[in-house]
């Protein structure tokens, strides 16, 4: 038996002119489509009436807004009685007298005491009771001798008030001479029948014995 060939369908074939027609007519309705699309354009919208713009404040414009005060509260008259009327008719208000104040007066200044030199004064001070230093081990040791002048101020009972150093020959004599011119005691110098302070001046001097 002889096997039926299939025949392949080929619309080139069996419709040739209806084929490139639908092919032109495709190709027409593309391009149009396509020039269609390419010359339409995109409008951006475009709201209807007026667009209010709402700005909102900084924190800082917050705070320096402040609200209103409230209305005061509107006060209702209060009536008097007739009571209360005859009493602040009665009522008579005294008014002490002002009392007038001397102007305080400035106290005087403090008196400055005079203090003078010992050749100054009228009636010079005199040693009523002397103390001697005492020698300093160290320099005894070793055979130091020396002198020491000090400067002492006799008040006005006689005694040493202020000691200072205005000559030495070797400073390890000078602190036991202040100490012993503190513990002098003085007849106090005069000036013009009065008792003053003076400047004395008391020499210390440092002697080995053999």
């Amino acid at each position: 038996m002889k096997k039926k060939e299939r025949k392949v369908y080929e619309p080139e074939q069996d419709y040739p002119k209806d084929f490139q027609i639908a092919l032109a007519i495709s190709l027409i309705i593309f391009i149009v489509i396509f020039l269609t699309v390419k010359s339409l354009e995109v409008k951006p919208y475009k709201p209807k009436g007026e667009v209010e713009t709402i700005v909102e404040p900084t924190p800082q414009e917050l705070e320096q807004i402040e609200e209103p005060p409230p209305p005061p509260k509107p006060q209702l008259p209060v009536e008097a009685t007739e009571g209360e009327e005859a009493a602040e008719e009665e009522e008579e208000v005294e008014i002490a007298p002002t009392t007038e104040f001397n102007e305080l007066e400035a106290p005087p200044p403090p008196k400055t005491e005079e203090v003078y030199e010992f050749y100054a004064v009228e009636v010079k001070p005199q040693i009523i009771k002397r103390y001697e230093p005492v020698y300093p081990e160290m320099a005894k040791k070793a055979g130091i001798e020396g002198q020491v002048f000090i400067k002492a101020l006799v008040d006005e009972t006689g005694h040493v008030t202020d000691v200072r150093v205005l000559r030495s020959t070797n400073p390890v004599f000078e602190a036991p001479a202040m100490e012993a011119a503190r513990k002098f005691l003085f007849k106090p110098g005069y000036q013009r029948d009065k008792p003053v302070k003076v400047w004395v001046v008391i020499p210390f001097r440092f002697k080995l014995t053999k």
